[in-house]
């Protein structure tokens, strides 16, 4: 991965792998797993949520799930070309 890529882009492009692992890039995951896997804190997690979610890449869903929004697949999808 890129060392440029912010703690933001990695998360999102954690989540989309996690999504895609179960063949739906929109499904519902538990954002604290994803989190973890990129090294990001619980503290630091829920600020980029909430930008995440402010910049329409993310929408909550129930307690700790989120899913990505069609603006937010696009955004990994764009990047994934242009690397």
């Amino acid at each position: 991965m890129n060392p440029k890529t912010t703690p933001d882009e990695r998360f999102l492009f954690k989540l989309y792998e996690t999504a895609m692992s179960g063949g739906d890039p929109h499904a519902l995951i538990d954002y604290r797993g994803v989190a973890k896997a990129v090294g990001i804190k619980e503290t630091a997690i829920k600020n980029i949520i909430k930008h995440l979610a402010q910049a329409n890449f993310i929408k909550k869903g129930e307690e700790t799930t989120i899913f990505l929004t069609e603006r937010g697949c696009d955004f990994v999808l764009d990047h994934q070309k242009n690397s």
